[in-house]
């Protein structure tokens, strides 16, 4: 079933809380128009999900991470797990959108320890140089892997007999083909970065387990707190609190998801002050305690 999308609900952390589902299978397809989102803008937000983006009608912005491109008609993007990234809309332009969310266990099953996980979609998600890769149909594998997504959307869910099938396949199709030019990637084209926020973001990166405050970040980029704000507000639409808090969530779900390591040593070692400031943050980013996140992996993994 197409969806139609209007709002991204998220927390402070900037962490997408919405399950994306169809039928209780983790992957759902929506559509989009930018103007029928408030301020005309996806804002900035993460999901461990694999997002893939199909224009339909003429163009969008898009912001990932620290790099903005436009996308056009016929191009498509894939945003990897767990990257930040939104769209805005184009002064003039309509921007409609197709997007299909869906996680790696709907390919590959939810045991991320299996052959087919670890052959194929670990390259991929672990790939530092595949944050992101823009489709155009004038390259020969780019216009493959579009004309794949064209086809998912093509598909009339529930109505068309083994649509979930059908989806799945031209999901991992989509997955084999990453994981097929997976040693070519490079880093990606940075001419639409903002090397100022660059700067601040990978400083925040290497130092969110340490006691950094906003002067610490805009000293990063040589700039005021002032400007630092700003900065961040312009291009991410976030403050420098709200970003540094998103890392340091993301980098807490992988301790939990990975490590047998103390809720508390995970807090300290992820730049949190104290573990009742830690569980009442990751409670509005996540949805749940740290606790209840590792137990619900847990039990995902045992199905």
């Amino acid at each position: 079933m197409l969806k139609i999308i209007k709002e991204i609900k998220m927390g402070k952390s900037l962490y997408e809380y919405d399950v994306h589902r169809t039928d209780g299978l983790p992957y759902a397809l929506y559509f989009s128009e930018i103007s029928d989102y408030v301020d005309q803008k996806v804002p900035l937000h993460w999901h461990r999900e694999f997002e893939i983006t199909f224009i339909t009608k003429g163009r969008i912005k898009a912001f990932i991470d620290n790099a903005e491109m436009i996308l056009e008609k016929g191009e498509g993007l894939f945003v990897n797990s767990e990257m930040f990234h939104g769209y805005s809309k184009i002064e003039n332009e309509e921007g409609q959108f197709l997007t299909a969310v869906f996680d790696s266990s709907f390919i590959t099953g939810s045991d991320s320890k299996n052959y087919l996980f670890k052959k194929y979609v670990e390259p991929v998600i672990k790939n530092d140089d595949l944050r992101f890769v823009k489709f155009s149909p004038n390259n020969e594998w780019h216009s493959i892997f579009l004309n794949n997504i064209k086809k998912l959307f093509d598909v009339k869910i529930p109505e068309t007999d083994y649509s979930e099938f059908y989806a799945r396949e031209m999901l991992a199709r989509e997955i084999c083909l990453l994981h097929d030019n997976n040693d070519f990637f490079k880093a990606p084209d940075l001419r639409g970065m903002n090397f100022t926020v660059s700067k601040m973001t990978d400083y925040i990166k290497a130092n969110y387990s340490e006691d950094i405050s906003v002067g610490d970040i805009a000293k990063s980029a040589n700039i005021s707190r002032r400007e630092c704000f700003r900065k961040f507000s312009e291009s991410m639409g976030v403050t420098p609190f709200d970003y540094l808090d998103s890392v340091r969530i993301k980098a807490a779900t992988l301790l939990l998801e990975e490590s047998d390591k103390t809720i508390t040593e995970i807090c300290y070692e992820t730049g949190f002050s104290s573990g009742s400031y830690f569980s009442t943050k990751f409670k509005k980013a996540m949805g749940c305690s740290p606790a209840e996140y590792r137990k619900n992996i847990k039990k995902q993994r045992s199905q």
